[in-house]
């Protein structure tokens, strides 16, 4: 009996508790909200001007064609760019933010193309 009235009171006093206010709002600052939206963006700039990618091929427009149409049906989830630097066109899988990660895929992507190999496109010299 004793057991049962205090069960009673405890479910009475903890149906009456709130541990936290479901109203509040985080990060309403406008000034916050600009400055991330910055943060944002120049992160964004600079992941497009430092990206590692993976170079499977460099040669003759025939056969640069023939292995991008290859290589979109094989990394589907990859970025593939094709392009032409003199003398050659080019087709570079993937855009990674770090080394390691362009290392990691150019471990599945060798074995497709030998002699793929990591570049950093825009790099500065």
């Amino acid at each position: 009996m004793k057991k049962e009235f205090i069960y009673i009171i405890f479910l009475a006093i903890s149906s009456t508790v709130f541990s936290q206010d479901f109203n509040s709002k985080i990060n309403e600052n406008p000034k916050f909200k600009k400055l991330l939206e910055l943060s944002k963006k120049a992160n964004n700039e600079y992941f497009k001007s430092n990206y590692f990618s993976i170079q499977v091929f460099s040669g003759n427009y025939k056969n640069a064609d023939s292995i991008l149409n290859f290589v979109k049906g094989e990394y589907l989830n990859d970025s593939i760019f094709f392009f032409f630097e003199t003398p050659n066109y080019k087709v570079h899988v993937g855009k990674f933010k770090s080394k390691i990660e362009a290392q990691k895929r150019l471990r599945n992507v060798s074995k497709d193309f030998k002699s793929a190999f990591i570049l950093k496109p825009n790099a500065k010299i």
